[in-house]
C-alpha cells in the first residue's frame, strides 16, 4: 500500500506544484507571455518567433523546452489592426520524461488612440489545448505498481483559455513605454492522470487542488534613448501562479552607430535579475546575462541563467541557456494598408 500513496502523491506534486513554462527572454517571447501582444509587429505586418531552454542539466534529466510561434496582422482600417497568431510549446523534464505540449489559437484587436499613434491599446484572447505525460516503464520499484496494475494512464488532455491587454506610449520614435496584463488558465482545468480510477471508483484522490492554477502576468518595459549611438530598454515581469511568484527585472544597453545610417546592425548587451516567493520563502534565483543583435529583419538573442540560490549547491551555479530568434515579414502591398498604426518594437 506505500507504493499506493507514493504515486498518487506523484501525481499530486505533478499536478498541483507545477508552474507553466518560464523564459529569461521576455523581450522574445511577447506572443507567450500575453496574446494581447499578436499582431503587435515593429516594421512589419507578419512575425515568427523561435525559443529555445535548456535547464538544471547538472543535477538530473532537467527542462528542455521549445516554444515557437507565428503572428501576423490580417486586417487594417482607420486606427485599427486585427492580428491573429498561432503558439507552439514542447517541455521535457525529469527521469520520467514529463512532456508537455501546447497548441493555441489566439486573436488580438490593436487600436491607435489619436492621430499619430501617440497612445496604442490592445486586447487579446487565446485558446490552448494541452498534452501532458510521462513514461510509466521509467518509473522504478520493487515490485508491480499497483495504480499502473489498474490502468493508470499516462496521459492527461485538457483546454485552457486566455485573455490579456496591453498599452503603449509613444510620444516619438526615440523613446516609448508599454505596459501588459494578462490572466491564463482561468477556467482551471483538471489537469490529474487518475480521472479514469477516480470515475470507475478504483481509488479516491484526496491531496487537495487537482486543477491547474490561474496564472496571472504583469510586464512592462520601455526604449529610451542615451547619447547619439546608445538606447536603453529595461522590461520587468511579475508572474502569479498558484503558491509561486516570480519577478525579473533589468535592461538592455543598445548600440547601433548611427553614422552607418539605416543599416547599422543594432547589438545589445543586458542583465536581469530574478527572484521569487513560494509562501513564507524569497529570495534570488538567478542573475541572467545576455547579448543580442539585430541583422536586418531577424533577431538572434542569446543568455545565460546563473543559479544563486540555495539551490546552488546542488546546480554549481549552473541555470539554463535559451536561444530566441525572430524575424519579421513586411508583405508589400498588404503592409501599406496597415501604416497608420505605429507599432514599436521591444
Amino acid at each position: 500500500m506505500r507504493i499506493v500513496f507514493i504515486l498518487l502523491g506523484l501525481m499530486s506534486t505533478l499536478s498541483v506544484f507545477s508552474q507553466d513554462v518560464h523564459l529569461s527572454h521576455i523581450h522574445a517571447s511577447p506572443t507567450y507571455l500575453n496574446p494581447a501582444m499578436n499582431g503587435m509587429i515593429h516594421d512589419g505586418v507578419a512575425r515568427v518567433i523561435v525559443n529555445s531552454k535548456s535547464q538544471w542539466n547538472t543535477v538530473t534529466n532537467g527542462y528542455k523546452t521549445a516554444i515557437a510561434s507565428a503572428d501576423m496582422q490580417i486586417y487594417g482600417n482607420k486606427g485599427t489592426i486585427i492580428g491573429v497568431g498561432l503558439n507552439l510549446a514542447a517541455d521535457q523534464a525529469g527521469d520520467l520524461d514529463f512532456t508537455t505540449v501546447k497548441t493555441g489559437l489566439a486573436l488580438s484587436v490593436i487600436r491607435a488612440l489619436d492621430y499619430k499613434s501617440v497612445n496604442v491599446i490592445s486586447v487579446g484572447a487565446e485558446a490552448n489545448y494541452i498534452n501532458t505525460r510521462f513514461d510509466i516503464s521509467k518509473m522504478m520499484g520493487f515490485e508491480e505498481e499497483p495504480l499502473v496494475a489498474l490502468g493508470l494512464s499516462d496521459v492527461s488532455n485538457y483546454f485552457t483559455y486566455s485573455a490579456g491587454v496591453s498599452w503603449f506610449y509613444n510620444p516619438d520614435r526615440d523613446k516609448s513605454v508599454y505596459f501588459g496584463a494578462s490572466l491564463a488558465h482561468f477556467n482551471q482545468p483538471d489537469v490529474t492522470f487518475t480521472k479514469g480510477l477516480d470515475q470507475q471508483g478504483l481509488i479516491v484522490t484526496d491531496f487537495g487542488a487537482t486543477n491547474l492554477f490561474t496564472k496571472i502576468v504583469i510586464h512592462a518595459g520601455g526604449s529610451f534613448k542615451m547619447g547619439k549611438n546608445f538606447k536603453l530598454l529595461p522590461s520587468g515581469i511579475f508572474t502569479d501562479q498558484g503558491p509561486h511568484q516570480e519577478i525579473l527585472i533589468g535592461s538592455f544597453l543598445r548600440y547601433a552607430n548611427r553614422a552607418a545610417g539605416p543599416d547599422a546592425t543594432p547589438f545589445y548587451l543586458g542583465a536581469w535579475i530574478r527572484g521569487y516567493l513560494e509562501g513564507d520563502i524569497k529570495g534570488s534565483d538567478a542573475f541572467v546575462f545576455s547579448v543580442r543583435a539585430d541583422i536586418k529583419k531577424t533577431k538572434f538573442a542569446l543568455s545565460y541563467d546563473f543559479n544563486v540560490s540555495t539551490w546552488r549547491r546542488a546546480s554549481r551555479g549552473a541555470g539554463g541557456a535559451e536561444l530566441s530568434i525572430i524575424h519579421v515579414l513586411d508583405l508589400d502591398k498588404h503592409s501599406r494598408k496597415l501604416e497608420d498604426v505605429y507599432c514599436p518594437g521591444l
